[in-house]
């Protein structure tokens, strides 16, 4: 079988060039420009120069024709005589989006209209010896969802925002493209895999899926193969894996084939969790006749223990290999707004910040894609678990004969695709569909109606798709839910399943609220920042930079985001002098939101055994909840979950006028530590030091002491609590303010700083002459990452921090755009 792809450079015009002169008059006067395919239209637009960068200013405002335009892709491609004897040509295309009509020498070869579903369109009889042409007509995706709704007997609702093209849950593509409250409406078309033409004698793989289950001596491997033929014949199948083996003579009948092989593999090691473990990969190879498929396989079980001894009924707790996992992490967006920018390297960096960071766990939210290869290969290397939800969020949807078909069609191609990496540990319905119910006034009035159409789409079909496909992988029917078989939405319900909790910031309730509730698994929350002024400089003009400008607004997509920040400023903190401080402020508010709630959960394992923050990333330059700015630069956020995802930490909390001493231990193995705690006024000074010598076994919360507040002989505004745990091998400090840090007598720590160059990158080394507090250093738009970050610095001790440098500088570059900000001099 020959295969040959029609990636590379196409052509790129209008449809209708009228409807593109009130907007430009480039296609009046030349007929197209370049295209790249795989890619986007608008990128080459962008590259042609016809459109400007949407993500500048306020120009997205500008760009929204661009999407209500139809487009044609076309080029030609050489067929030579013998490419055609005795075969069938078969032309696939996946991630195809949106609405596609296929043209081959003018004749109309077949149609797309799901991004989600891989397209297979026999063109044998198009095609000719010699030069063949070839064009993809694009529909404008916002059309065909007004189309769609003229159709609907009743409305089917959906969330709005800002800037939102409308009913986009009636077309199957990516959610977000239409707006969101942190993404752009920018309605994305283009093909984003590579397009292949194939030349087939006998016939084409359509799947090949394993599933290895544990045995006595080892593990054995199903492997099932699902082969479309165009005429009869036999093959030879064989596969290999490991230490094990299977061959077979099949007969091969026209139409659908599907066969299987089996074998038992002794001598291989379990994929772990990063954390926990290595994630061991193996090579499987598949012999299908003349065709090779290779791919590498973890061997792992996995379950959701709903039922804990100690913690009782209703919990959510995955088990890997019989190894229950306390998951850290946090929600995953599509990488970037136009799907030519998601390169794989800027995946593997993503997800390696992830990791840097101690996460376990990401969770790919259904408002955007079923991600390309790289994201799921990337997770299998580096032991990421993945909690993936199909693609449906935030609205109601039509459970129509033809809605619901394509849906199957389009899970009948992605759960094969997937089900192999072993970083996929659960199948979810949707993000938020149930709870939606209650969102709307049509589905409030007429729930009974709405709630049918959910059990058709989100049972009736997902559920009972993945169930049947992949029946060895949890499925959990809705994100939040009490788990299946129940309607709960988790909204405010932090007994059962997974719970959403975004009472701090959509209801204005203070960080404190974190404290009354204790989520089984907190799969949602989140607080906002904005990005660095370098982050700012991406976007706006420096005239601009201030928070209630045109530009700063309108790259704020929460329609009260800035209010809420700006808000709990006056809650916690003294105001901040000047726009940059105003911006690292907003940094540290937004870390200390997410440092109390996550601690605090963590102290109550195992009846809270997961946090998943929203959200890692960006995929455009914004005011977000994300711990990742747009050009990958790490938010203080970030920093801070590097030490409070750690495996071993010490915590401290104040609740009910009490502060609380804990250790929490995800390893499996016991420690003996020393804990110190000292409570210091703000100029430096001892009031007191208590040690303890707990015991804390592994796979555990340890309770070590408590303070009364009002035993304390100090003012809480006057000092603040400071912990070490240290070991022969750990040394690790946290710290607590005992009053909100506005009522604190901050002292002026007079930083020193030293720098010095390294092989790569710098070397910063801080002292102070009075305690330092939430000290942020920032290079700039230098590339590159601090080893420590957003940390308290004390008299005692100074702090070498190393920045590791994606470009080369010298060191007085470096030094020129180095910033060092802490709490005292932000208000100053």
């Amino acid at each position: 079988m020959k295969t040959t792809t029609l990636d590379g450079i196409w052509s790129l015009s209008p449809l209708d060039t009228g409807a593109t002169l009130p907007y430009t008059r480039f296609f009046h006067r030349q007929p197209s420009v370049l295209c790249t395919i795989p890619g986007d239209i608008h990128s080459s637009l962008i590259e042609a120069g016809i459109i400007s960068d949407p993500y500048w200013g306020t120009d997205e405002l500008h760009m929204q024709w661009v999407g209500t335009c139809g487009w044609r892709v076309a080029r030609e491609f050489p067929i030579s005589p013998e490419d055609l004897k005795g075969c069938r040509a078969m032309l696939t295309l996946t991630m195809v989006d949106t609405v596609v009509e296929v043209v081959v020498n003018g004749t109309v070869i077949g149609s797309c209209s799901n991004q989600f579903r891989r397209w297979r369109f026999d063109c044998t009889d198009a095609l000719v010896a010699g030069t063949n042409s070839i064009e993809l007509l694009f529909t404008s995706a916002e059309k065909a969802a007004l189309a769609e709704s003229y159709k609907l007997p009743y409305p089917i609702p959906y969330s709005e925002y800002p800037v939102s093209s409308p009913h986009r849950n009636l077309i199957r593509k990516s959610q977000c493209h239409s707006g969101w409250d942190w993404g752009p409406c920018l309605l994305a078309m283009g093909v984003y895999e590579s397009i292949t033409l194939q030349f087939v004698e006998l016939g084409q793989v359509d799947s090949v899926v394993t599933a290895t289950t544990r045995n006595e001596t080892g593990w054995h491997v199903h492997i099932d193969i699902a082969f479309l033929a165009h005429k009869k014949g036999s093959l030879e199948i064989s596969a290999t894996v490991g230490d094990g083996a299977a061959t077979s003579s099949v007969s091969v009948s026209k139409g659908s084939n599907h066969w299987s092989l089996d074998m038992d593999v002794k001598e291989v090691e379990p994929w772990m969790p990063v954390g926990y473990g290595n994630p061991h990969l193996y090579p499987l190879v598949v012999q299908i006749g003349g065709l090779t498929i290779e791919r590498k396989l973890g061997f792992r079980t996995v379950q959701i223990v709903t039922d804990d001894d100690v913690a009782g009924p209703g919990g959510m707790t995955f088990s890997v290999n019989g190894r229950r996992i306390f998951c850290k992490g946090a929600n995953w967006i599509p990488l970037d707004a136009f799907p030519s920018r998601m390169q794989s390297q800027r995946y593997k960096q993503l997800l390696q910040d992830a990791v840097e960071a101690n996460m376990n766990m990401i969770r790919v939210w259904g408002g955007g894609l079923y991600e390309h290869d790289s994201f799921y290969t990337t997770c299998d290397e580096k032991g990421l678990l993945v909690w993936q939800d199909c693609m449906f969020s935030c609205a109601m949807y039509p459970s129509t004969e033809e809605f619901l078909s394509t849906v199957e069609a389009e899970l009948r191609y992605q759960i094969p695709r997937l089900q192999d990496h072993p970083s996929i540990v659960l199948w979810c319905g949707n993000n938020e569909d149930y709870g939606a119910i209650g969102w709307y006034e049509q589905s409030r009035t007429h729930r009974d109606r709405y709630v049918v159409d959910y059990d058709r789409l989100n049972e009736g079909t997902v559920g009972r798709i993945v169930r049947e496909l992949d029946p060895n992988r949890p499925w959990w029917p809705s994100s939040p839910s009490a788990g299946p078989g129940t309607f709960s939405d988790n909204w405010h319900d932090d007994a059962q399943g997974d719970m959403h909790y975004w009472s701090v910031w959509h209801e204005g309730k203070p960080f404190e609220s974190y404290y009354d509730v204790v989520p089984r698994f907190a799969s949602e929350f989140g607080y906002q920042s904005f990005p660095s002024v370098s982050g700012v400089s991406e976007y706006a003009p420096e005239e601009q930079w201030n928070l209630t400008s045109p530009i700063m607004e309108h790259h704020q997509k929460n329609p009260r985001g800035n209010t809420i920040i700006l808000e709990n400023f006056t809650r916690y903190f003294r105001f901040p002098n000047g726009f940059a401080n105003m911006l690292y402020l907003s940094q540290v508010q937004q870390a200390l939101a997410m440092k109390m709630a996550i601690e605090y959960w963590r102290t109550q394992r195992p009846r809270c055994m997961g946090t998943l923050y929203w959200q890692l990333n960006d995929n455009w330059p914004v005011a977000s909840w994300s711990s990742i700015e747009y050009s990958g630069k790490w938010k203080l956020l970030h920093y801070a979950a590097k030490r409070f995802y750690a495996p071993i930490l010490p915590i401290l909390y104040k609740k009910d006028g009490e502060v609380h001493v804990h250790v929490v231990n995800d390893t499996d193995t016991a420690i003996d530590c020393r804990i110190s705690v000292k409570i210091r006024r703000f100029d430096g000074t001892k009031l007191s030091q208590q040690v303890f010598l707990p015991h804390v076994q592994g796979e555990s919360d340890c309770p070590v002491t408590s303070y009364s507040i009002n035993s304390l002989a100090v003012q809480p505004q006057e000092a603040y609590m400071h912990v070490k745990l240290s070991t022969k091998d750990l040394f690790i400090e946290n710290s607590l303010f005992l009053a909100e840090p506005k009522q604190c007598v901050l002292h002026d720590p007079d930083i020193s700083v030293e720098i010095g160059k390294t092989h790569d990158g710098f070397v910063v080394t801080l002292a102070c002459r009075a305690p330092a507090f939430a000290v942020a250093l920032d290079a700039g738009k230098i590339r590159g990452i601090f080893n420590d970050n957003m940390f308290d610095l004390r008299p005692t001790a100074s702090r070498t921090v190393r920045f590791r440098t994606k470009e080369e500088c010298p060191v007085e570059f470096f030094a020129k755009h180095l910033t060092i900000t802490d709490l005292y001099s932000s208000s100053k």
